[in-house]
């Protein structure tokens, strides 16, 4: 049986390129007089089925926090990510646990210690194996002794280099029993270890402003005065303090120490500038949190940021990261007219301006998190309630999670604002939380009410196991499988790309096609390649007409050995799944509009790794570059057609990541035997929604 994935999560179909809308572009544009109408989208090559269970998941891990909250770029930090785990973890049983980083940490973790039950455990190496550690992920195999029961909390702590570049990350969570991640709050990354927040961004607001992390070097007299100066990093509005030592808490904390009050006796403030004096003198080594009051920057027709310097005594300035100020709208309603998962449907925002735009302003639509795909939206009428009018927007540019809509009249302070859009994909079943709202003239986002998304009433293509037990020989029965073009027998194929950890029979008489359309099309499989893996690529045994509905049985199938409520099985092939089916009466809004004709949206993702050095432990990283929208799927190594590892990956658009890929025994023996220890495999990295890369990959014992 193939070793679990430890980074395995269940796949998703991607969405999503960006795309301008409006005249002028190479698009098809078509006036449609009497109504916003949403089209269904053509069905497209490939499909990936509803999810399954194989054995008895308990859920992902709880309760997981990661800190510290702010770091500075490149700089030496010891990480702490805790959690309570579900379920049972022991060395006895060859449990693990995975801290996975979402940007790249700039050095390999060192330090690496676990504690929790009866853990206390340094280093990755244990009961079942010596686990890895790299700039993207550490896991750690408990030892012998080690017995971690459910509700248990947990602390994986080591040191390494905070990302080399400005950002946010966080941490996930996986574990031998919960392979599904759980997501940590977000690190900030900045050049500076200090950040600021404050308690309102509204322009103009009275405000309460927190500065932590301010660190104390180079003072030599002045020790208990404190110097605050605001500073514009956009714009040219400025925080303005408050005079008086009611309005000012500060707190050290000495190298090794604990925090510490100190008393504010006096504040001098001339607008962006405040000199707190303090009852103790501060002295080097120590760490400052700051509370100040004041007033916002006044208001502006574009946002306003502000970072704020602070200087111990005649000691170094530290600069604080910056935030931005300004004003959001109000009232904000989401309602798509159909509620069901990969509907497209029409969506109506609304909401109320807290200040004006003029013509060409724009209006910014983001939900990245499920996403609401706009990129295939077919027209857009925006109107005001309160001043009467409106148009049909064009030259929006949208995205899979995002929408920029330009104005064609102005909105004024107040006023009550409707998009109506025709044509916009629903994304999978879920608590929608993140839908904001914002304006040139509101360039803060405000977030609307949560609303759901419910299962598609539609079966979809479904996957049933029997038994589903974890390890056990099952029968893979998959149904609602549609031809999308005529399938030629003995030449066309299907693949089967199941989890890691599932095996496939390498039997081709284990594997039969039903055409419940015309029975003509059924038949054993005859030839088959990949068997005894998670991947198999089944020749078509006769032919089977476009439309056809299939039936695929997979017989001699070896479940994963974890657990989980997430598993899926993409087709790749000329099929596709039913469509989506409203289980409510849909209605048409007659308002002028337009539709387009573009291409489908994929993402795209590409492999840069030439050659990869393998370790002890038998990692080659192998690093991806995604485009377009979100990335994920899964890297696989073969020497020819043996394959020797696989990894399942998952990162968002615009970045690079590099994955560890397990060896297998197969892979390292190979290695071990070629000349210098060097071979080339081809790695294939498949990316759900989109296009299945190949290259060669030189592996370096």
């Amino acid at each position: 049986m193939q070793e679990t994935d430890r980074s395995a999560t269940s796949r998703r179909r991607g969405l999503g390129r960006a795309r301008w809308v409006g005249a002028g572009l190479a698009v098809t544009v078509v006036a449609l007089g009497a109504g916003l109408v949403a089209t269904a989208l053509p069905a497209y090559a490939d499909v990936t089925s509803t999810a399954y269970t194989i054995g008895t998941p308990t859920g992902a891990v709880t309760a997981i926090a990661a800190s510290p909250t702010s770091v500075t770029t490149s700089a030496s930090t010891q990480f702490k990510v805790t959690f309570t785990t579900p379920a049972n973890l022991a060395g006895s049983t060859n449990s693990w646990v995975t801290v996975t980083s979402s940007e790249n940490l700039a050095s390999v973790p060192t330090s690496i210690d676990l504690v929790g039950g009866s853990c206390i455990q340094s280093g990755t190496s244990g009961s079942g194996g010596a686990g890895s550690a790299s700039v993207s992920s550490v896991t750690i195999e408990l030892g012998s002794t080690c017995g971690i029961s459910a509700g248990d909390s947990v602390e994986v702590i080591y040191t390494a280099d905070a990302p080399a570049i400005t950002s946010t990350f966080n941490f996930t969570i996986t574990t031998s029993s919960d392979t599904y991640p759980a997501t940590s709050n977000t690190i900030s990354v900045s050049t500076s270890g200090s950040s600021l927040s404050a308690s309102t961004l509204s322009f103009g607001a009275n405000a309460s402003y927190t500065l932590n992390n301010l660190p104390v070097a180079s003072v030599t007299s002045g020790g208990t005065t404190l110097t605050l100066v605001a500073n514009a990093t956009a714009g040219t509005e400025t925080i303005s303090f408050y005079n008086g030592a009611a309005g000012y808490a500060v707190t050290y904390t000495p190298s090794g120490g604990s925090a510490t009050a100190d008393t504010v006796s006096g504040a001098v403030a001339t607008g962006a500038t405040v000199t707190l004096t303090l009852a103790t003198a501060l002295v080097n080594g120590d760490t400052v949190s700051i509370t100040a009051e004041g007033t916002n920057p006044a208001y502006n027709a574009a946002a306003e940021s502000d970072d704020i310097g602070v200087q111990p005594g005649n000691g170094t300035i530290e600069t604080t990261t910056s935030v931005t100020f300004g004003n959001s709208v109000s009232s904000v309603s989401v309602v798509p007219s159909n509620a069901l998962a990969g509907a497209t449907t029409n969506y109506t925002v609304s909401f109320r301006a807290a200040d004006a735009v003029s013509v060409g302003g724009d209006i910014f639509l983001s939900e990245v998190t499920g996403p609401t795909n706009f990129t295939n939206v077919t027209g857009i009428d925006v109107s005001d309630g309160t001043r009467g009018w409106n148009f049909v927007a064009s030259g929006s540019f949208l995205t899979s999670g995002s929408a920029m809509i330009p104005l064609q009249d102005a909105i004024i302070a107040g006023d009550v604002v409707s998009v109506l859009l025709a044509g916009v994909v629903n994304p999978a079943a879920a608590v929608i939380s993140d839908f904001q709202v914002k304006t040139t003239g509101d360039p803060i986002y405000t977030t609307a009410p949560s609303y759901t998304i419910s299962t598609n009433a539609s079966p979809g293509v479904v996957v049933t196991v029997n038994p589903s037990t974890t390890g056990s020989l099952a029968t893979y029965t998959i149904t609602n499988v549609q031809a999308t073009a005529a399938l030629t027998g003995g030449t066309s194929t299907l693949e089967l790309e199941a989890p890691a950890g599932t095996t496939f029979s390498n039997l081709a008489a284990y594997f039969s096609i039903v055409d419940t359309t015309n029975s003509a099309g059924s038949g054993t499989v005859a030839t088959l390649s990949g068997g005894a893996t998670d991947t198999v690529t089944l020749t078509v045994p006769h032919n089977v007409n476009s439309g056809d509905e299939l039936t695929i049985e997979a017989q001699d199938v070896i479940n994963p050995s974890t657990s989980s409520s997430t598993d899926t099985i993409t087709i790749v092939g000329s099929v596709t799944g039913p469509g989506a089916v409203p289980t409510t009466t849909s209605t048409t809004t007659t308002v002028p509009t337009t539709t387009t004709t573009v291409p489908k949206p994929v993402p795209v993702v590409v492999e840069v790794t030439k050659s990869a050095t393998v370790g002890k432990a038998n990692k080659p990283g192998i690093k991806l570059e995604c485009k377009v929208s979100n990335c994920k799927g899964y890297i696989t190594l073969s020497d020819v057609t043996t394959k020797v590892g696989s990894t399942a990956y998952s990162f968002k658009a615009g970045n690079s990541h590099t994955y560890p890929v397990q060896l297998n025994s197969t892979g390292i023996k190979l290695l071990k035997g070629a000349k210098a220890h060097t071979i080339k495999v081809n790695t294939k990295v498949s990316v759900n929604g989109g296009k299945t890369i190949t290259v060669k990959v030189t592996l370096v014992g």
